[in-house]
């Protein structure tokens, strides 16, 4: 039986309608000083429902193959 590997999973960074970066988590994490379990509840449907209210905030989008 042979292992196989994930595929790492890629987001975009938006602030906003402002396109900031794309990688995987550890990428932005590492590049933008953060944690990356923080940066992955950015990508979570709840907080998007929350980021309406204030259009300046920074989310994350899961990007899928």
């Amino acid at each position: 039986m042979s292992k196989t590997q994930l595929k790492p999973k890629w987001y975009a960074m938006y602030r906003g309608d402002t396109f900031i970066d794309l990688g995987t988590a550890d990428y932005l994490a590492e590049k933008y000083h953060k944690k990356k379990q923080s940066l992955l509840y950015l990508s979570k449907p709840a907080y998007h429902r929350n980021a309406l209210k204030n259009s300046q905030r920074l989310t994350l989008y899961k990007m899928e193959d």
